[in-house]
């Protein structure tokens, strides 16, 4: 019974790599819906990339979208195997993406990137500028109603007769 569970578990393994890189495994590794076999941080925690909205306009790291779009999958393969950035280093020490890994994301990355940078950042950027002019309208308004200096009128009342009413 052990023997044929081995057998179908090897058949299943084979079949999985036989049916070659998913664009969706690559996609799920990106953005951290499924972990790494070596435990290493998903890419969409640092880097944006195009075609995929706002939620994958991450910061630290650059924009993917403009370097890969062009990339050879070779050259992106031999890229993420090697992972050459100073940034990236200590995060992925001793923790090296399996050929499988790399395979998947490349089949993701490059289409992706293809779409170009994340479009649906003007939201927020619109969002910004209305809160700016209410705020900015705010201050007008309070500064129309600002008391007048208190030495103007202290000047005017020395100035007047004595005599006069207050």
């Amino acid at each position: 019974m052990h023997a044929v569970r081995l057998a179908v578990l090897l058949l299943l393994a084979g079949t999985a790599s036989a049916a070659g890189p998913s664009p969706e495994t690559g996609r799920a590794l990106f953005i951290g819906a499924r972990s790494f076999q070596a435990g290493g941080a998903p890419c969409g925690a640092c880097h944006a990339l195009g075609g995929e909205g706002a939620a994958f306009t991450a910061s630290l790291g650059p924009e993917l979208s403009a370097g890969l779009a062009t990339m050879d999958p070779d050259a992106l393969t031999g890229l993420l195997e090697a992972l050459p950035f100073p940034t990236m280093a200590p995060i992925y020490e001793g923790r090296a993406l399996t050929a499988s890994e790399r395979a998947d994301l490349v089949a993701y990355l490059i289409p992706a990137a293809k779409q170009g940078p994340p479009r649906d950042t003007w939201r927020f950027e619109a969002y910004g500028a209305f809160v700016a002019v209410l705020l900015f309208l705010g201050l007008a308004l309070a500064w129309r109603r600002r008391k007048p200096p208190s030495r103007a009128r202290l000047l005017a009342r020395a100035a007047s007769p004595k005599g006069a009413s207050r």
